[in-house]
């Protein structure tokens, strides 16, 4: 099961042809935060719950991830009749993954928390991206699925950088490359979001992610915001 670990950074993270030009770089992210649902609601999210299924290996993987914005995330996922558990928070983390063999809670290590610290926040990979400390740069331009995109640099809080892609028609992100380190093996992970859809109360989101070289498919079929999340959902298991 040499995929699990890199099915946790999956769960938690492209069409147009208008020109390319006079598009500075606060309009790129302030036409992204308009359709993401807008700078008031991004700012009100508190919590958010996503269900899923996730296509790898040619198994249908049932996922589900619940977050309370800034603070704590906890991912499960059902596969071989086993259910795995992943909590990240702010300062630490945890999981419980017998798919891979492995019946005891363990701490997650710390390359992986850097990784993965970057799902405690559901607002967006752009939004507000100043305050949280990120750093943004217009690089460029280029294409995706053979529809105009600005390229964008983003470096996170733990010094970790990707290029974000944003369809120029639409203002969605429709793709992102990371480099990653796992067990002491560097990738780059390669994510294209797409089918963006909006809750009843105005929150978008892509109901379709695909990774590579990983082959990974998640189709969200349930988002929720600022539903009540219980604390003890965070809290790692007293190993008896």
């Amino acid at each position: 099961m040499k995929y699990l670990k890199a099915l946790s950074l999956c769960a938690g993270l492209i069409i147009g042809g208008l020109s390319l030009q006079a598009q500075s770089l606060d309009e790129i992210v302030n036409k992204n935060t308009a359709v993401m649902g807008g700078a008031d609601k991004l700012k009100a999210i508190k919590t958010q719950y996503t269900e899923g299924n996730m296509e790898i290996q040619g198994m249908q993987v049932p996922v589900r991830r619940w977050v309370k914005q800034g603070e704590a995330m906890r991912l499960e996922f059902d596969i071989m009749g086993t259910k795995n558990i992943q909590v990240v928070t702010k300062n630490n983390g945890w999981q419980l993954m017998p798919a891979a063999m492995k019946n005891d809670v363990e701490d997650i290590d710390g390359n992986m928390l850097k990784l993965i610290r970057s799902q405690l926040d559901v607002t967006g990979e752009l939004f507000d991206y100043a305050a949280k400390g990120k750093k943004v740069e217009l690089v460029g331009k280029d294409t995706v699925n053979g529809a105009p995109a600005f390229k964008l640099k983003v470096t996170n809080t733990e010094n970790i950088t990707g290029i974000a892609y944003v369809d120029a028609a639409s203002f969605y992100l429709v793709k992102a490359t990371n480099e990653v380190e796992v067990q002491g093996q560097k990738a780059q992970i390669v994510t294209l979001l797409s089918d963006y859809k909006k809750t009843p109360d105005g929150y978008a989101y892509p109901g379709t992610t695909e990774q590579s070289p990983i082959g990974m498919k998640m189709n969200i079929t349930k988002v929720e915001v600022n539903q009540p999340i219980a604390d003890s959902l965070f809290t790692k298991p007293v190993v008896q």
